[in-house]
């Protein structure tokens, strides 16, 4: 008997929900749903619940996950999908080529694309139609450079259950979800808790080993160790400190074990550039304020806990990375800036303009204990030179809701880009700003072009020369301000066997990934 039959068998006689859930603690998420997806944390859960089309493996080559496979005809003007037969949803419904179809219409929805923009990717495809239960067809007018990127970032839904109303997040399958995946929802999930139980009915290439899982919202958590040494979490992202303190062995006490990898993300101030909401419309100040960017208490932070200061959108871990040097920000050049742009010390110690307009500017970041972040770090440095900034702290969904309606001058939260650049286009282009993924206001011609040149660009090289141009044109406009790439820090239970990430630093979307997660010598 194979072993995933074996384990299945045992756990199925024991009783699943009799067996020690790995526990993962996650700092919230918003969804179930895939077609709604916001945040990183909303992918943890749905990734073992639903099936992508096709996956990726740990060294990031994409292989089939479930399709059986695709060809490319025409030169790349069009691609045929084939679903692996005998597939069915949770329902016990087959999965089927209609199914897909529905999923490209609901993406392009603009109920959805107001919340989870998917422009570039496949709901921008010409088209996408049915041919038999297992096949769909894709015309496109050009070939893209994207293909597999755009089917990786494709996750379909059942059609039966997924209709789209006018207000998408008030959906009851947002949190009960009818997925393809080797694990089904088991009770009530909610934003803060949520139980996984393997799936008797998956016929898929890539199952689950443990029985069960359970996330659990751990943004209240004060003290991650202990919680993980009395088992309440057995996997939980940890802060510098205590991760640093375990792996030198001065706690933990040898019943944990610490992980630390470059992740493809950076914390980053996102800048309002509409100038009928911002004086940050102004370029110059924009390109003022980077020079304000407090290198010094980030580099010193770095002796103890290691980090990357951030020198280009793109991180290392993603091919599009712009590795030119860039000179460190200086506050003389911040000075010097302001002074030609027309802003003039006044007697109130702030920079006014020649209308008279004070230069001060709202800062809103998430709520954390952190006394001094980057934000108050960032406004320690503009008082200097006659700029004030206000910080402001929200919830997450707050931060996101204020950013996304262009509310403030400066957010201040993490970006985590994918395998592909094009993904991140919706964040600098005209439709990222119809759409609301655009939440800087960034408007540049020259930019949309530039993307929409690299999607449809099949060599490699090519394309990379023009993700570096766009590299270019965001570090001289400052839509966004990068300032340190995340290093992903770990502590989890000695007993958690198979824990791995992918080449973009994260524990999920690739195969195994979570996937491969066992509890060694734990007993149903």
């Amino acid at each position: 008997m194979p072993w995933r039959s074996l384990l299945l068998t045992v756990c199925l006689s024991w009783g699943l929900s009799a067996v020690e859930p790995i526990r993962v603690a996650v700092d919230g998420w918003t969804t179930l749903n895939p077609l709604l997806m916001t945040r990183d944390t909303d992918g943890e859960a749905v990734d073992l619940v639903f099936d992508r089309l096709v996956t990726m493996n740990a060294e990031g080559a994409f292989i089939p996950g479930l399709l059986q496979g695709w060809t490319v005809l025409k030169g790349g003007r069009e691609v045929i999908l084939d679903l692996r037969p005998g597939m069915t949803w949770q329902d016990g419904t087959p999965i089927e080529a209609e199914d897909l179809v529905f999923t490209w219409k609901a993406l392009r929805m603009p109920q959805v694309r107001a919340i989870a923009d998917t422009a570039g990717g496949v709901a921008s495809m010409d088209s996408f139609v049915a041919e038999g239960p297992l096949r769909v067809r894709i015309h496109l007018a050009r070939p893209r450079g994207t293909l597999l990127s755009d089917l990786y970032n494709f996750i379909p839904v059942p059609r039966r259950h997924y209709q789209v109303g006018p207000k998408p997040q008030s959906n009851p399958v947002n949190f009960q979800p009818v997925g393809s995946g080797p694990y089904r929802i088991v009770g009530k999930a909610t934003t803060t808790h949520l139980r996984l139980e393997l799936w008797p009915g998956y016929r898929g290439a890539h199952p689950g080993a443990w029985p069960a899982f359970e996330f659990i919202d751990s943004s209240e958590e004060t003290n991650l160790v202990q919680a993980l040494l009395e088992r309440r979490y057995h996997y939980a992202l940890v802060r510098a400190l205590p991760h640093y303190l375990v792996r030198k062995g001065a706690q933990g006490g040898g019943r944990l074990q610490a992980f630390s990898v470059p992740q493809a993300a950076f914390g980053a101030f996102f800048l309002n550039c509409d100038p009928k909401l911002s004086l940050l419309g102004d370029v110059a100040l924009r390109q003022a304020l980077a020079e304000l960017v407090p290198w010094q208490e980030l580099a010193r932070a770095r002796r103890f806990f290691p980090a990357r200061l951030a020198s280009a959108f793109w991180p290392p871990e993603n091919w599009a990375h712009d590795d030119t040097p860039r000179p460190l920000p200086q506050i003389g050049r911040a000075e010097a800036i302001l002074e030609a742009a027309g802003w003039r010390m006044g007697a109130d110690g702030i920079r006014h303009d020649r209308q008279g307009r004070p230069l001060t500017l709202v800062a809103y970041e998430q709520s954390t204990s952190v006394t001094r972040s980057t934000a108050h770090l960032l406004a320690e440095e503009a008082a200097k030179v006659g700029m004030r900034i206000e910080v402001r702290r929200l919830s997450f969904e707050a931060l996101t809701e204020k950013s996304t309606d262009h509310d403030g001058d400066i957010w201040s939260y993490g970006w985590t880009t994918s395998l592909d650049p094009d993904v991140d286009a919706p964040l600098f282009t005209r439709e990222g700003y119809r759409t609301k993924a655009n939440v800087s206001s960034y408007l540049n011609p020259e930019v949309d072009r530039l993307f929409e040149e690299g999607r449809y660009t099949l060599d490699r090289v090519s394309r990379r020369k023009i993700y570096l141009k766009l590299s270019e044109i965001i570090w001289r406009d400052k839509p966004v301000i990068p300032l340190n790439y995340i290093l992903v820090r770990v502590l989890a239970d000695a007993r958690l066997r198979g824990v791995s990430f992918n080449v973009l630093g994260q524990a999920y979307g690739f195969w195994p990934g979570k996937r491969g997660w066992k509890l060694e010598d734990a007993q149903p």
